[in-house]
This record gives structure tokens, C-alpha cells and sequence, in this order.
């Protein structure tokens, strides 16, 4: 469909239904808007004009006033002409709750002007046809009919519209009446909602009617956030701008699919929340389409409110900018395929890394790349390593993520290291209270023993030992069994991988300890521990070690590599061993008795291992 198919006509409600009719083509879903939807369409009409009431009710009645209010955007319909008769494509649903609302504010209304265009929004006379309603369908005239009239509709609804219209007329009303509006107020708004209420007509070929429907249709759904905010901020702008700009708008958005709310709520947090805030958080999480049109310091910052010097230009420059370059740089991110944004996201549920992403790329940033990798890759070893270090608490690592958009904003890539090793730092100061000017390692041996079966939660330690065999496999020229996600998150009996203890509870490996206590302590230790899947953990049971030997040479290399056979013309981990004893001093061995001393060594192994993996500096 080209440019040249297609005409948008900004319209007011006054003109867009004052005498006009459309049809409800045979493919369009019945009247299905519920109570909360219309509602909030309300309550946000209301808000909008309320604001202006406040500054202007002292103020004559006219046109020169009215022009005084805030616009707001009620979003695009689109229509297609077939044979001298406007047919809707999308948007009926919210056209025929504009002629529900136009028809109690004609109950209420006194004798005038404005009553009689709210009367000619509602239908139109025809010569030869008679009354045509605004919205002509056969499901909706007897019904619509008796709203006008305000009698009560005798028969059963006959259809899912009949019953829709009546119900949705009832919560109008109710809504207005609670309003306790007097004259003056009932007919400033009466204004307010014909001339400052504004829709886009979008005219389409009609041969492009079954594809567009399809794509946009409209579902019913109550409006969204992030539709309402377009219509406060485009609202706000020049009647000969708000075409283009509801454009770029529209242009950014797009690129989100289902996550226009979730980058709003992601991009005012990246800019604006430095520390844990409860209050701040809910405004934003709940109704930051609001919030930032308030009285505060965020709403002070973006200069977006009407009452703001230079509103318009900020706007502008929101709409051209900000959401341009953010939008599409979180929809990259949110849909990226890096093996670190999704370990974070789709594994571990550190959803924080996206905030940080925005807090830490400037408009059109050339390092944004680097700087996508080095935020995704640096949330997850501060995520592992305060984990290891027993300092990790989620309440607190929320302060920590939202700390992040503040130290990341300006700072080049090679910075975050120390950025991130800085708040690792300060966690296990705050886990063992001590100084903050107090040195501290990221990682030593002595606090990676203390971390053991016991207080990790399987999760983690599915993770955990995935990514010690993903990096084996790596170093090995080896495929995994299965990759780092199914691992971490498959589950059951069979096709989930479990937590195995090599060292059973028998009277065998009890005896390799000072005593049962120090048995039971030292088998929980991470070095004591691999993955199995499904039924072979199960039927590991209490076997002796030679026995489990059996199971693991079947299993991942941290595991297999406990067995002799593991070893037998295996030329590229022979190399990568020698490796390891070379610059790290650690190595892979077997063992035939797994006692104490072979406890030890796996542990000081997995340590050295996680030093590699982590990037833990000495």
C-alpha cells in the first residue's frame, strides 16, 4: 500500500461525527468495550480536562477559551469508502463509545447550542432514509434508539452489542453523574469533549480493507499507558504539528510489538531512579503515563506539562530523539540473541541489565555495541559472584541495579569493570559488616568454601554448573548434551537435570572424615557436586562411588572426567589440562577412591575454573 493510497484527516469529535454515518462492515466484531475500559478512557479525558478547568473556569465561554485547554489524542481510525458509504476498518469501538458518552451529555445538558451539536453527533436526518445513526448497524439501532429517548429498553437483548451498549451507557452515566458537575462545568466539558477531543481518519483503498483489519484490528482492549501518554504529549502540541509527530510516535513504537509499556516504564527508571524508591517504583510501574504530567521532580526534568516553559520543544525533541534511538535500542536489546542478555533475562530474571543498557548509552552512542555486550556480561558475573560470596540478597541487588543507572551514565566501557567489582565489594562489606574502607577481595578460596549445596538454590546451582560444562565443552572441541538453558531451567523426574552428591551417605565415606558432622558438612561443598539427569541421579542413590563411577561416565565432562576411561585418547582435553597446570595451576585428574583429600582438590579445580570463567582477578 502506497502513500498515495492512504489520507489521515485530523479531526475533532464535532467533526467527526456531527452529521456523518458510518457502516459496520459484516467482518467487524460486535461492541465488546467492558466497564474498565471505558472507565479509563474517562478517567483520562477527565484528568486532561480538569487540568485546564482549573486555570480557565473563571474565564468566558468561547472559542477563544476553549483553545486554551489541552488537546487529547484518541488515537487513528480507519475508514475505506465503498459506493458513497464510509465504512469503519478499526476504530468502531471507541467511535461508539464517543456517541454513548455524546448521548448523556445530551441528557444533561441545558437547552442550546451545544446540546444541538451533541444531538447531530449522535445521528444524522435523511431525507428519504430518516434517522441514521452515527455508527449504522441493524445490531444496534432499537437500542440506541431507546438511549436517546433515556427509556428503559423493554425486550432482551437480542445480541452481544444490544447488551454491550446498555451495560456501557449505565457506567457512562454513573461516571458523569458521580462527577457532581454544575451547569457550568456539565457544559465546559460538553466543549471540551466536542472540540478538544481529537481522532486521525485514516481513508484507505478499499482493496487494502481485509489486510489492514487484520493487522490493527481493534480488540476491544482498554487503552494502554502508552497509548494514553500519545495522547497527552501530542495533545499538548500545535494543531499543525500533531500529524508528523504522532507519526515518528507512531514509527518508534512499532519496532516494540508488546513491550511499548515496558520500555516507558525501563526508560524513566534508567534515567531517573539512582536507589531503591517503593513510592517512585509504583508510580511508574502503575501509571507513569500520569506521573510524569504531575507535580515532581521526574515531571520537572522532562518539561512535558503545559505549564512548562518550553513544553513543546521538549516534547518534540522527546518524540525525535529519545524515543527514536531508545525504542529501537531496546527492542534490539529485549530481542537480542547475545548469550549474556539472555543467561540474564531469560535464566535468571535480571531484568535490570535493560535499564542499565539505556542509563549507560548516550543518544546515537558509538561505543553502544561494546557497551551492550559489557553490561550484559558484567551483570552476570556480579549476579555469580555475589551468589558465591554469600552477599547476595534480592532486595538489595535491586538497589544495586538501580544504583547502576547512575554510575554507568557518561562512563566509558573500560570503566565498568571497576564499576561492578566496586558494588560486588560493597555487598560483602554489607553481608559481613565490616568497614567500607576495609579491602576486600571479589572472590577468595575461603569464602567460595563456605558456599555449598545448602545455601544455594538449585536454580543457581544448575546454572552454575552449566556454565562450568559449557566452558569445558568450549575448551574441548565438545557439544554439551544440552545447552546452558535447558539445563538451568528443564525440571522432572526425566528430563531435568538434578543435583547430585558424589559422596553418598554410607559408612565407606563417613569413614573418610573426622566424624559424621564433618561428613555431612564437607559432602555439601560445591566441589562434592555435579549434575545428572533425570533417572540416573535417581538411581545413584547411596551407591558406593566405584558403583556411580558407571553413571557419570555417561554424563557431563565435570562428572565424566572423575573416570580413567575419561582420559583414553582424549588429545584436546590432555591439552587443555596441561593449560590449566600451566598457567592457572590446577588440573583434571581421576579417582578411585573419592575420599577427603580428592574433596579438596575438586574444590581448589572448581575455584580455579570459576577464577577463568568469572574473570576473577587475583
Amino acid at each position: 500500500m502506497s502513500a498515495k493510497e492512504i489520507s489521515p484527516d485530523k479531526q475533532s469529535v464535532e467533526d467527526c461525527l456531527k452529521q456523518k454515518t458510518y457502516y459496520v462492515d459484516f467482518y467487524q466484531r460486535e461492541y465488546v468495550w467492558k466497564k474498565e475500559t471505558v472507565e479509563t478512557l474517562l478517567k483520562d479525558i477527565f484528568y486532561s480536562f480538569d487540568q485546564s478547568y482549573e486555570l480557565h473556569k473563571d474565564e468566558e465561554r468561547s472559542q477563544k477559551t476553549m483553545e486554551k485547554y489541552n488537546w487529547y489524542y484518541l488515537n487513528v481510525f480507519i475508514t475505506n469508502n465503498v459506493d458513497g458509504k464510509v465504512y469503519i476498518v478499526d476504530g468502531q469501538q471507541r467511535l461508539t463509545t464517543l456517541t454513548l458518552i455524546a448521548t448523556k451529555l445530551y441528557h444533561i445538558l441545558p437547552d442550546g447550542s451545544t446540546k444541538n451539536t451533541l444531538k447531530s453527533c449522535i445521528y444524522a436526518e435523511d431525507k428519504y432514509k430518516g434517522k441514521l445513526f452515527c455508527i449504522d448497524n441493524d445490531k444496534r439501532k432499537d437500542v440506541m434508539q431507546s438511549l436517546l429517548e433515556d427509556t428503559k429498553y423493554n425486550s432482551a437483548p437480542k445480541n452481544k452489542t444490544e447488551e454491550n451498549l446498555i451495560a456501557r451507557y449505565g457506567d457512562i452515566s454513573r461516571y458523569i453523574d458521580a462527577k457532581k458537575m454544575d451547569e457550568n462545568k456539565v457544559s465546559t466539558f460538553a466543549d471540551y469533549f466536542l472540540d478538544r477531543l481529537v481522532l486521525v481518519e485514516l481513508a484507505i483503498n478499499k482493496d487494502d480493507t481485509p489486510m489492514v483489519f487484520e493487522v490493527i484490528n481493534d480488540r476491544g482492549e482498554a487503552l494502554k499507558p502508552f497509548e494514553i501518554l500519545k495522547g497527552k504529549m501530542v495533545g499538548l502540541l500545535n494543531k499543525s504539528d500533531t500529524e508528523s509527530f504522532s507519526n515518528d510516535w507512531d514509527k518508534a513504537l512499532i519496532r516494540l510489538l508488546d513491550m511499548q509499556d515496558a520500555f516507558f516504564r525501563d526508560y524513566l527508571k534508567s534515567k531517573f531512579i539512582y536507589a531503591s524508591n517503593g513510592a517512585l517504583e509504583s508510580a511508574i510501574n502503575n501509571s507513569y503515563h500520569r506521573y510524569i504530567f504531575d507535580n515532581n521532580d521526574i515531571a520537572q526534568k522532562l518539561g512535558f506539562r503545559k505549564s512548562d516553559k518550553h513544553h513543546i520543544a521538549n516534547i518534540k525533541a522527546f518524540i525525535k530523539n529519545d524515543l527514536d534511538y531508545y525504542s529501537e535500542l531496546y527492542a534490539r536489546i529485549r530481542t537480542s540473541k547475545d548469550v549474556f542478555l539472555r543467561y540474564d533475562s531469560e535464566i535468571n530474571s535480571l531484568s535490570g541489565q535493560y535499564q542499565n543498557i539505556l542509563a549507560g548509552c548516550a543518544l546515537k552512542d558509538p561505543k553502544e555495541s561494546d557497551k551492550i555486550t559489557r553490561i550484559a556480561k558484567e551483570t552476570d558475573r556480579m549476579w555469580v559472584l555475589m551468589n558465591l560470596n554469600g552477599s547476595y540478597d534480592s532486595n538489595e541487588y535491586q538497589n544495586y541495579t538501580y544504583s547502576l543507572n547512575q554510575l554507568l551514565c557518561g562512563k566509558e566501557p573500560e570503566e565498568y569493570r571497576t564499576i561492578f567489582n566496586d558494588l560486588i565489594k560493597k555487598s560483602i562489606r554489607l553481608q559481613r559488616n565490616i568497614d567500607e574502607n576495609t579491602q576486600v577481595s571479589i572472590l577468595n578460596y575461603a569464602a567460595f568454601q563456605t558456599r555449598n549445596y545448602t545455601n544455594l538454590n538449585t536454580r543457581f546451582l544448575r546454572y552454575f554448573f552449566s556454565r562450568i560444562e559449557g566452558y569445558l565443552c568450549s575448551q574441548t572441541s565438545q557439544a554439551m548434551q544440552n545447552d546452558v538453558f535447558y539445563v538451568s531451567t528443564k525440571t522432572g523426574n526425566k528430563v531435568g537435570y538434578h543435583i547430585e552428591h558424589i559422596l553418598s551417605n554410607n559408612k565407606q565415606n563417613i569413614g573418610y572424615f573426622e566424624s559424621e558432622d564433618d561428613f555431612n558438612q564437607k559432602r555439601n561443598l560445591l566441589g562434592g557436586l555435579l549434575l545428572l539427569k533425570g533417572l540416573n541421579n535417581i538411581s545413584s542413590g547411596n551407591e558406593l562411588y566405584s558403583d556411580k563411577l558407571k553413571t557419570y561416565s555417561n554424563g557431563f565432562v565435570w562428572g565424566h572426567s572423575l573416570c580413567k576411561d575419561f582420559y583414553h585418547s582424549n588429545k584436546d582435553f590432555d591439552a587443555f589440562n596441561e593449560k590449566l597446570k600451566k598457567e592457572h595451576n590446577i588440573e583434571f585428574k581421576s579417582y578411585d577412591v573419592f575420599n577427603k583429600d580428592a574433596l579438596e582438590e575438586r574444590c581448589k579445580l572448581l575455584y580455579g575454573l570459576v577464577k577463568i570463567i568469572w574473570e576473577v582477578e587475583n
